[in-house]
């Protein structure tokens, strides 16, 4: 421990506020683990199950999701701010906000329905002060909250406000914030391939299906951290994943997983999730003290906890000699069974201040972190292994479906793509029809590279390399990623693909 803290303390890559939160996290990892029994604790030991070094004791949420529209309306006591009368006060007063609104990096992970809170005050100012103030607003994000992690949410309807962040963001070129788009059957044609011409220049937006959403959480619902889908005014309170290769590797056939691997694995994992929730609940006072909880800004009847999976492409492999998703109707089918059970296991199990989804806990599809190694995030099909464009859409499609706190996937275009933004919709209207829940694309010659749901730049990237330090912690989870995880060879589409 010793030899730990001092080496964070002398680490020349980490900044002072990096060296802060690591020691944080030393300290907490001091304390003993939170109770749970020992089956869990050797599955956690053997890293079959990962808490995503949570910490021994928490006591903030994983991620929270203050309705900030609450707050525009009534400004708050604690921070001494009215509500705001035209577009300076309303970017000060959200500027200010996110600064208290704690989560797992220290940073918050959810900005609000951006456009939307803006939008009331866009026409307090004329066209050249709102473009300036948003630009001040996006810098500020950037410099201040500097992790990829950092999330704002615009659409699905048509802004002043949504527009301007798009054109912003092309300009701007950031890695923060994150930016997700809800997508629908309501958003203007020319508004989606504006999202879509700045996505394809800057990796975000990535498109949610938001008619698909409503069906899973209803209207106030948002999209966290990375594709994280939750009740505005709560959040989770923690995410544990289980790594499906490793539980696999204990089982001597596919019966023997499904009827007893998988089971054992599952009861364990939230075992864990629920310790810690009990926890952070009833022992970290953490819904007693905060004033977001005062202010009505949260409340804990809409929190839930997250029970990920990942590692699904090479569970199936394992588990089938050899066959692979999305080539083999076979292993496409054995995955569908596995995430089904899992889902289903998963949802047999109270969650414990799980009110926000219904007193069970969140199925989630884990989109990976920067140490795994030879394991696919969530459900995708292993990065450079694709199949044709249809068959990759066809099989997330049907999976995407069992997830209601997140699941992912990303498509790679080529520059051509850029001229093309017309196809891209076409492409994403399609695979919305077939059930995808949230569709991220880039293309493949991108300065922002998408990592799993966040995004680094590669100049960042060399910086980190060459020993540089960094404002953005998740640089380093990104060079790491790239190492480990083939981030690189994801396969590369044309947007005149025929799909769906």
């Amino acid at each position: 421990m010793t030899e730990r803290i001092k080496g964070i303390i002398q680490d020349t890559r980490l900044e002072f506020h990096q060296k802060r939160g690591q020691l944080a996290y030393e300290a907490e990892n001091m304390l003993p683990y939170v109770g749970i029994n020992e089956r869990s604790k050797e599955y956690l030991d053997k890293r079959i199950i990962c808490d995503i070094f949570e910490g021994h004791a928490p006591y903030r949420p994983r991620y929270i999701l203050p309705d900030y529209l609450r707050f525009m309306k009534n400004g708050s006591e604690y921070l001494g701010i009215k509500p705001p009368e035209d577009l300076y006060e309303a970017v000060n007063a959200l500027l200010i906000i996110y600064r208290y609104v704690p989560s797992i990096t220290g940073y918050p992970v959810y900005l609000g329905q951006a456009d939307e809170l803006l939008e009331p005050y866009m026409d307090t100012v004329n066209g050249q002060e709102a473009e300036k103030l948003l630009r001040l607003y996006l810098t500020h994000i950037d410099r201040v909250m500097p992790d990829a992690f950092v999330h704002m949410n615009i659409g699905p309807r048509d802004t002043k406000a949504g527009r301007l962040i798009l054109k912003l963001e092309a300009e701007l070129r950031k890695a923060v914030p994150n930016i997700s788009m809800k997508y629908s059957e309501e958003t203007p044609a020319d508004f989606a391939r504006l999202a879509v011409a700045t996505a394809l220049e800057v990796g975000k937006p990535y498109f949610i299906n938001h008619s698909a959403m409503l069906a899973l959480l209803g209207e106030n619902y948002g999209i966290a951290s990375c594709y994280n889908s939750l009740n505005i005014g709560g959040g989770s309170h923690t995410l544990v994943r289980l790594d499906l290769k490793a539980a696999a590797g204990l089982a001597g056939g596919y019966q023997a997983f499904m009827d007893a691997v998988l089971p054992d694995a599952i009861a364990s994992l939230c075992d864990i999730i629920n310790a810690r929730a009990r926890f952070l609940v009833e022992a970290s006072g953490f819904f007693q003290s905060s004033f977001l909880v005062r202010e009505g800004l949260i409340q804990l009847s809409r929190f839930t906890s997250m029970a990920g999976v990942f590692g699904l492409y090479e569970a199936v492999e394992l588990l089938s000699d050899g066959l692979r998703m999305g080539h083999d109707r076979p292993a496409d089918d054995m995955a569908d069974a596995i995430v089904r059970r899992a889902r289903e296991l998963v949802k047999g199990q109270t969650g414990a201040y799980c009110d926000g989804t219904g007193g069970k806990i969140g199925f989630h599809a884990q989109s990976g972190i920067d140490s795994d190694l030879d394991v696919t995030a969530g459900v995708r099909i292993k990065a450079g292994m694709e199949p044709g464009l249809f068959e990759q859409i066809r099989l997330q499609g049907s999976l995407q479906g069992y997830f209601d706190t997140g699941v992912s996937d990303i498509y790679n275009f080529d520059s051509t793509a850029k001229k093309n933004t017309g196809g891209v919709l076409k492409i994403i209207n399609g695979a919305m029809k077939n059930g995808i829940l949230i569709f991220a694309l880039n293309t493949a010659d991108s300065e922002l590279v998408r990592i799993t749901g966040y995004l680094v730049k590669r100049s960042d990237i060399r910086k980190y390399e060459n020993g540089d330090p960094l404002r953005e912690g998740t640089v380093k989870l990104g060079a790491d990623s790239i190492k480990n995880k083939s981030v690189l060879e994801r396969r590369i589409w044309k947007s005149d693909e025929g799909c769906c």
